[in-house]
């Protein structure tokens, strides 16, 4: 048994909706993570991911700089909790084509879950 709250990266580091994308993408490289949650005040709103950057920047040409994460974020946040199985949240992602996951305990985010965390 192998529960997910054991490969996930906590704790989660997050930045505001209104940041711009190059301030999100400095901050990934400073972090040494490949994904941030979005929030508005308090409220986690989205989560933000390097692909997200590649989609959204490159393909449809925005700017880093003058961009706001709000614009290029997934939404909802698609989350499991903390004791699922390994092999579950390998299905859930694959099922919903994401590679970040995010770890609850009831309302509480505990963590974000990525395909490299389960591989390692």
């Amino acid at each position: 048994m192998q529960p997910i709250h054991e490969f996930m990266t906590s704790p989660v580091i997050s930045i505001e909706a209104q940041a711009t994308v190059e301030t999100a993408a400095r901050l990934m490289c400073e972090k040494k993570i490949s994904s941030l949650l979005v929030k508005e005040g308090e409220e986690y709103v989205g989560i933000v991911t390097q692909s997200d950057f590649v989609k959204k920047l490159i393909v449809e040409g925005l700017s880093a700089k003058t961009t706001n994460v709000a614009a290029v974020m997934s939404k909802p946040i698609l989350s499991q909790d903390q004791y699922i199985q390994r092999s579950e949240a390998n299905e859930f992602m694959l099922r919903n084509h994401i590679k970040h996951l995010v770890v609850t305990q009831g309302k509480k985010i505990l963590g974000v879950l990525t395909t490299e965390n389960m591989v390692s």
